[in-house]
């Protein structure tokens, strides 16, 4: 399991990428649960966290000058 640590980000924009990242991991996450299971919502719970951490990710983007 790959970990992302958001207390190593030395820059504010580091933060959407790591956020980014997590949510990309939380997608493949999502998508081996589903296949492993035969079902396509097994994954749902980790593929709704994605989605929130890419909306967060946007809105810190919008934050930073």
């Amino acid at each position: 399991m790959k970990t992302i640590d958001l207390e190593s980000a030395t820059t504010p924009q580091e933060v959407p990428d790591m956020l980014l990242q997590a949510a990309e991991h939380y997608y493949e996450s999502a998508s081996e649960l589903s296949s492993a299971w035969g079902d396509p919502h097994a994954g749902k719970p980790w593929a709704d966290i994605a989605k929130e951490l890419e909306r967060c990710a946007a809105r810190i983007i919008k934050l930073i000058p």
